[in-house]
């Protein structure tokens, strides 16, 4: 990945995460914020996950890729405008479309929560780039051209494991930790967020379940941080009363 795309990336998670956009007028503010911190480990430090013992996707014209290609064209046969209007709005990864009225924070997100979750998806976007590089899976409508649509906008990048999942898994199980007795609620909603990538037709089911499966592990490093435990411990000081 280039440095430019690289710095694009860590503006539109921090962006995206706090609530923002792209075009917002702190875009240029951002963008030089991405440029200072982007080599700058928080939490987890990314390299590790280059060598991960972790299980690959399945072979080209295997019958598990025959499996997954199965599924997402049978969504993209039964699903209905409703759902894929739902999987447009999960894709645009901003806390309000990830969570909505299931944040435990109140409105509007304050400011040290927007970089409590900005530090999160910095250190978790180089994870992730780094597990989808090692095995640099074409998406389904790449690998299947004319054969699978997706219903919403077509995601770059490869699909191995899906970042929407390991990002909606990383923080159901984070918001678990500030607020453990709505559980089912945050990993109830990071499913449906997940399930979407398959619905708009963006991922194979085997990305998604591996993006759960990276998305466990990482919280697993996660709680291994002493700077992310003391970070909980001021999240949970600024949940709704």
């Amino acid at each position: 990945m280039t440095l430019r795309k690289k710095q694009f990336l860590l503006v539109f998670l921090a962006l995206a995460l706090g609530g923002g956009a792209c075009s917002s007028p702190s875009s240029k503010i951002a963008l030089k914020r991405a440029h200072l911190i982007s080599q700058r480990v928080y939490y987890v430090p990314a390299e590790q996950f280059k060598a991960l013992d972790f299980a690959p996707p399945p072979a080209p014209a295997s019958e598990a890729q025959k499996a997954d290609i199965a599924v997402t064209m049978g969504w993209q046969k039964k699903r209905t405008k409703a759902d894929c209007d739902k999987a447009a709005i999960t894709a645009k990864a901003t806390y309000d479309s990830f969570w909505g009225a299931k944040s435990p924070f109140p409105e509007p997100l304050p400011k040290e929560v927007k970089e409590f979750f900005d530090r999160l998806a910095l250190d978790l976007d180089e994870a992730v780039t780094n597990m989808k590089e090692r095995w640099e899976r074409p998406r389904p409508f790449v690998a299947y051209p004319g054969q699978a649509e997706p219903c919403i906008k077509k995601s770059s990048g490869f699909s191995y494991p899906s970042g929407h999942s390991t990002f909606s898994r990383v923080f159901a199980n984070v918001l678990t930790d500030i607020a453990p007795e709505r559980k089912a609620e945050f990993f109830a909603k990071a499913d449906e967020i997940a399930q979407d990538r398959v619905i708009g037709g963006v991922h194979y089911l085997t990305d998604i379940e591996a993006g759960k499966r990276f998305g466990d592990l990482y919280h697993a490093k996660l709680l291994a941080s002493e700077a992310y435990r003391k970070d909980i411990e001021k999240m949970k000081s600024l949940l709704v009363k």
